[in-house]
C-alpha cells in the first residue's frame, strides 16, 4: 500500500511554509507510524513496511490529516493505493465536506470530525 501527495508550492509559500518544511513534517508523521518515505521528488510517497498494522496506521493518518487546516489548505493531490485500487482521497474528502458529511466541531481548540 502506498499513499502519495503533491502540494501547491504557491499556497505553501503563501501560508509561510517551505516545501522542505512540509516534507519534513509529513515524513515525521509517517515515520512515527513506522511507515517509510519512498519518494521525495515532485510527489511525496509513503509505503507500508510489511507490518500487520500498516493499513491501520495509514487509515489513522488519513483521518488525522483531514483535521489539519495547514495540510488541507496546501495539498494539491492525495492518493491511496492498495493492490490494484487507487483512491483519490482528496477528492473524496472534499466531496464529503461539500455534502456536509464531514462535520467539524471544536472541542478545546481541537477539531474532531464524524467520518
Amino acid at each position: 500500500m502506498i499513499m502519495t501527495f503533491t502540494f501547491d508550492k504557491e499556497k505553501v509559500e503563501a501560508a509561510g511554509y517551505t516545501m522542505e518544511s512540509v516534507y519534513k513534517a509529513m515524513k515525521q508523521a509517517f515515520s512515527n507510524r513506522n511507515l517509510e518515505c519512498i519518494s521525495e521528488e515532485e510527489e511525496l510517497a509513503f509505503s507500508g513496511t510489511g507490518h500487520n498494522n500498516d493499513y491501520g496506521n495509514m487509515s489513522m493518518l488519513m483521518r488525522n490529516l483531514t483535521l489539519e487546516d495547514w495540510f488541507m489548505d496546501i495539498v494539491k493531490s492525495w492518493f491511496f493505493e492498495c493492490g490494484s485500487t487507487r483512491e483519490d482521497v482528496l477528492s473524496a474528502v472534499r466531496d464529503k465536506i461539500a455534502k456536509g458529511e464531514l462535520i467539524w466541531l471544536t472541542n478545546k481548540n481541537k477539531k474532531v470530525a464524524n467520518a
